[in-house]
């Protein structure tokens, strides 16, 4: 078995090749100058590799299949169907990023949270992906308060307090460049709000473990995550909290999506 995963994200589209057992480093393609070609790109690179599927997480809204919105991308994900003779499965990023996350570290419930560009959420119940009607998790789009408008047209959103897109808009700086000032992260209203919102969502799911990831969760300080996170939680709640380090998480997952698919 041979299956091409992508993760298509508001800053990169990263692929992988995964022969069942192992995974390999494809490429790395910024999403500003390859989306409007993606599908001629994958289906070219389905061609050469002879995969069986090709596997997507997405920075999508799904609802019962349907694509709804994708706000930190171009345009919607045109990928349904097959791509070179080949069947395509397509999922949001952060659910792919739950199913990785759950076979890397094998807890039987997890909430699973991206931040890159934007902070999406992937939930893992009793060892299987949760998705309510399609959009459950949707994390960063929960209110927090105040009127800065999201890139989903909401107002008050997680979102627009933490993540790639409103940390730049707020402090001039790529969220890589904020980050090399090791205190600045953990000092700001964004990172508060993002463990009480944690802290919430571990309440009304009382996961095993919260796993952080994408290229700015994987690069905060797992202890220090812990330590405002365990702030706002009542007593009883105990969830470990685990950082992911791994970039090529998201497309890792998707590769693993289309084999249990697949598979039936």
């Amino acid at each position: 078995m041979s299956i091409l995963g992508v993760d298509i994200g508001g800053t990169n589209i990263d692929v992988v090749l995964f022969d069942g057992s192992h995974y390999r480093h494809v490429g790395s393609y910024p999403t500003s100058s390859h989306f409007e070609g993606l599908v001629d790109l994958l289906g070219k690179l389905a061609v050469e590799l002879g995969v069986d599927a090709v596997g997507v997480g997405a920075a999508v809204w799904l609802k019962k299949g349907k694509q709804i919105l994708a706000p930190n991308l171009p345009s919607s994900v045109n990928l349904t169907g097959e791509i070179a003779g080949v069947p395509v499965f397509l999922d949001n990023d952060a659910n792919c990023f739950a199913i990785f996350a759950h076979a890397y570290f094998g807890f039987p419930s997890i909430l699973a949270i991206t931040v890159g560009t934007g902070v999406g959420s992937g939930i893992i119940a009793n060892g299987k992906i949760y998705r309510g009607e399609g959009m459950a998790g949707e994390i960063g789009h929960w209110v927090v308060g105040g009127s800065d408008e999201c890139v989903c047209g909401g107002k008050g959103h997680l979102e627009c307090y933490f993540g790639g897109w409103s940390l730049k808009k707020r402090y001039g700086k790529d969220a890589k460049e904020l980050m090399e000032d090791e205190e600045f992260i953990y000092s700001i209203e964004g990172f508060d709000l993002f463990c009480r919102s944690v802290a919430n969502a571990v309440m009304l799911l009382d996961s095993t473990a919260v796993v952080l990831g994408g290229r700015i969760g994987m690069r905060l300080d797992e202890a220090k995550l812990k330590e405002r996170i365990y702030r706002y939680l009542m007593p009883g709640f105990s969830p470990e909290i685990k950082i992911l380090k791994d970039e090529l998480a998201v497309a890792k997952g998707a590769c693993l999506l289309a084999k249990e698919q697949l598979e039936g």
